[in-house]
């Protein structure tokens, strides 16, 4: 009973986490609406205009409280478990986005949602308390090797975006997914950095990992890569639908930090061959879910009241 205990701690924890986390990305998207244009080349700009809106500030606060629930089921359980639970966090993003935000959802649009959930059934039903332990052990060389030119691809995907004019070109069209993408490897670097902080507390417990956490570069690599993240996303969270951004970025990030997170801390997938088989198929299932659902929307124009040229740069006087 014992060994099965920190494995339904770490879902329960990760359910609570997803939830507060795109609960939050709805609440900063219904700001974004209402404030004036933001751009992550004028970051001065950028972070007056957000911490001067209550809403926003309140949309932050429930995404840093899940990522940190995050942070702990990761230090409970491995990362191909979490990652598809914390996914799946986007039909509570779906349906808040259609009654808040007024974003349509249609049949498909439900039988995504519908098979997200026999997804996450299939994981369930794979959990498996030998094999599904947390790694606790990370080497930053091979973070930072993995981190270093996935950022540069990242920051290179956004500016392409940020050039396109929307439904102009092929790279018009695809200005939406770029932006998903370009913020998802981002924020997967970060969840590559958020999972060797979990893998310290692991070690020695969570006031003990306090000391050791503060001195190790993990974290300060976790608030760079975040806070470049959070800059890119919400210049385009504020041109695109949160319906489809949201889910791209997500599925992005979870896709990059399963793969590369679980080689880089030596996690195992179930043993047993029929829950090595519900496993992959729930993960895909996911990740194929939520790849549908923003390729399906791709084309949409943003909503009323977001910016859909690229801003020129602007050059803020020195203070």
């Amino acid at each position: 009973m014992t060994h099965h205990a920190p494995l339904a701690a770490g879902v329960a924890v990760t359910v609570v986490s997803a939830v507060l986390y795109n609960v939050g990305f709805v609440v900063e998207k219904r700001a974004l609406g209402s404030l004036p244009e933001v751009h992550a080349r004028r970051v001065g700009h950028l972070v007056r205009s957000l911490v001067s809106s209550p809403l926003w500030l309140a949309g932050f606060v429930l995404l840093l409280a899940g990522l940190g629930l995050q942070v702990v089921a990761l230090s409970l359980v491995s990362i191909s478990v979490v990652q598809p639970i914390f996914v799946s966090g986007i039909v509570i993003l779906l349906i808040l986005s259609h009654v808040s935000l007024g974003e349509r959802l249609g049949r498909g649009e439900w039988v995504i949602v519908s098979l997200i959930g026999v997804s996450l059934l299939a994981i369930s039903l794979s959990l498996d308390a030998g094999s599904d332990k947390a790694g606790s052990h990370g080497d930053f060389g091979l973070l930072a090797a993995a981190a270093v030119p996935t950022v540069v691809v990242a920051l290179w995907l956004f500016f392409s975006a940020d050039r396109a004019q929307p439904g102009v070109g092929w790279l018009g069209r695809v200005r939406t997914p770029l932006y998903g993408l370009a913020a998802g490897l981002l924020y997967g670097v970060a969840a590559l950095a958020a999972k060797a902080v979990s893998a310290q507390i692991e070690n020695d417990g969570l006031v003990h990992s306090i000391p050791h956490i503060v001195t190790s570069p993990f974290l300060y690599a976790l608030g760079i890569t975040s806070a470049a993240g959070l800059l890119l996303f919400q210049t385009a969270l504020q041109r695109c639908p949160a319906s489809v951004i949201v889910p791209m970025s997500n599925v992005i990030s979870s896709t990059y930090v399963v793969v590369v997170g679980s080689a880089i801390f030596n996690e195992h997938l179930p043993t047993e061959g029929w829950k090595l088989v519900l496993r992959i198929v729930g993960f895909v299932g996911v990740l194929t879910s939520v790849a549908l659902w923003a390729a399906a929307h791709a084309d949409e124009a943003a909503p009323a009241g977001a910016f859909d040229a690229a801003p020129a740069v602007e050059i803020e006087p020195a203070e």
